[in-house]
């Protein structure tokens, strides 16, 4: 009895899918017709590394076991950069990227996609290492270094005619140290 009441159920369940799925299918669907152009920010850098160094003190290394023990302590981190980006002179952009991982130790990703008509564009994408969080500023024992030679200031001024649907790339090119632009295309 109980098999042929989960066969009924099975059957039953199996008729219903079946038209749920058929109704569905008949739903209209209008694809995105709109033509606009993409620009798209898209890179990696390892950014500006800044350590904290303390000397600890005799009692500090006494709790610390023998194989740990170092006099002077150093935490690092990543500094944030903020991202500016015009576009025919009208700012579509303006924020901190900050670097990924708990304690900021790791790049700074950029990724970000503007839509804008197609035609002419000036763009200008600013990337820059903020003021207030410049090494030094925090203690006299911070020291900087630029992990992979980041520049704290990277900026690209360009004028883009894009076409309908054309996506153009904009990205950080490691050899160069500097932001370009890579070909147009459609998505």
């Amino acid at each position: 009895m109980r098999k042929s009441w989960l066969r009924v159920l099975g059957v039953t369940t199996a008729v219903i899918l079946t038209v749920v799925i058929g109704a569905l299918s008949q739903v209209p669907y209008e694809p995105d017709r709109r033509d606009d152009a993409v620009i798209r920010l898209a890179w990696r850098v390892r950014g500006t590394r800044v350590e904290e160094c303390r000397r600890l003190t005799e009692e500090e290394l006494a709790r610390k076991p023998a194989h740990m023990r170092q006099e002077v302590e150093c935490d690092g981190r990543i500094l944030p950069y903020r991202l500016l980006v015009s576009i025919d002179d009208s700012t579509v952009v303006d924020r901190v990227v900050r670097p990924a991982g708990a304690r900021e130790d790791r790049p700074l990703y950029v990724f970000h996609e503007q839509t804008v008509l197609p035609g002419e564009r000036e763009v200008t994408v600013r990337f820059e290492l903020e003021r207030e969080a410049e090494p030094g500023t925090a203690s006299d024992t911070a020291r900087a270094s630029t992990a992979d030679d980041t520049p704290s200031v990277l900026e690209l001024n360009v004028r883009l005619a894009l076409g309908p649907k054309e996506v153009a790339l904009v990205t950080y090119d490691g050899e160069q140290r500097q932001l370009v632009v890579k070909g147009y295309g459609t998505p």
